[in-house]
């Protein structure tokens, strides 16, 4: 339905940033909406990519005896089966890293992929954090085994800032899911390894109370299941006419502000019909029990067909990183394509 008061963040929403327990409320959109150029990254990538020449590194900068060290924050996590849109994602929590020195990390991030998958890395300055995150033009290949060698102990970040610590992460990319939401036509279209699994009536965000769901490319953070949401949580007294206070099942998040696929039972006369949630996409407690159990963290969620869009975050409140086009997502690494060998 509507709001959250969760807690046991999983590692994704730590490196997105403090929690807002709101379904469509607290951060908005902080970055310009996507270009049109913006890939469509349904389809996989092909089975055997172009060669690629890769721009020499230049050495990272070292820092011995740093007075500030900063242990970088990496998903997902070592041994984890993801979804096709899970962006590989390193975070350097309230820290700035130079520009000039990026390049020289960046050498020392290496990515390999099986099979090959070439992908590129992306800087991102938000809310007081730098992050860095790594994906191919299009969506992960179903399948695919990542490894990242992240060799950062001891180099340089900032004067008198050191990064902590070298990490070795490996992870899978599991089946490919991908929902599209068309909030016009009320429905969430699942579709699964290319196949289209089922339509599900659904009821969104109320764009005509300022609680429109925000549109465009996000993935599944977590995987919350029963999830307590309170609309006290974005100021609106419970007694209010727009306010709640309940329990929904089979509740995963999409934002760390608060919008969930979840059962929304209470709002069962208008799947299909109207939008009338804060931002959520509500469905029966079946469809959301069947969505819930075929999900991993990492599953595209595409929503489309907003009246007022309202464009997904594309850093700092969930993954929105595919909603940048290829060529503007490698105007932000300072290497530019890696081959994944």
């Amino acid at each position: 339905m509507r709001l959250t008061r969760a807690v046991g963040l999983s590692a994704a929403l730590v490196l997105s940033g403090p929690a807002v327990t709101a379904c469509g409320g607290g951060a908005e959109a902080e970055q310009r909406p996507a270009k049109s150029s913006a890939s469509s990254p349904s389809a996989p990538a092909p089975s055997s990519p172009p060669p690629v020449t890769e721009k020499p590194a230049p050495e990272a900068a070292l820092l011995k005896g740093a007075a500030r060290v900063v242990r970088p924050e990496i998903a997902p996590a070592d041994g984890e089966k993801v979804g096709v849109g899970q962006p590989l994602a390193i975070v350097f929590k309230q820290q700035k890293v130079s520009k000039e020195l990026r390049a020289g990390i960046e050498g020392r991030l290496k990515v390999s992929t099986s099979p090959r998958v070439p992908g590129a890395w992306h800087w991102n300055e938000t809310k007081g954090d730098t992050r860095v995150h790594f994906r191919p033009e299009k969506f992960w290949p179903a399948g695919t085994k990542v490894t990242l060698d992240a060799r950062l102990a001891g180099v340089k970040l900032a004067e008198g800032t050191a990064a902590a610590g070298d990490r070795t992460v490996s992870f899978t990319i599991g089946d490919s899911m991908v929902s599209t939401v068309d909030l016009k036509a009320r429905k969430l279209t699942v579709v699964r390894n290319g196949k289209t699994l089922r339509t599900i009536p659904v009821s969104g965000g109320d764009e005509s109370k300022g609680f429109g769901t925000r549109e465009g490319i996000k993935t599944i953070l977590a995987k919350e299941g029963k999830v307590v949401m309170d609309s006290l949580s974005i100021g609106i007294p419970r007694n209010h006419p727009d306010g709640f206070y309940g329990s929904y099942d089979y509740s995963m998040r999409e934002t760390v502000s608060g919008e969930y696929v979840h059962a929304a039972p209470d709002n069962a006369e208008s799947f299909g019909k109207e939008n009338v949630s804060h931002g959520c996409i509500g469905m029966s407690t079946d469809d959301a029990k069947w969505l819930y159990g075929l999900s991993l963290k990492g599953d595209v969620v595409r929503v489309t067909g907003s009246t007022k869009p309202k464009p997904m975050d594309r850093f700092g409140n969930g993954y929105g990183d595919w909603n940048l086009g290829w060529e503007e997502w490698l105007e932000g690494s300072a290497l530019g394509i890696r081959t994944g060998a």
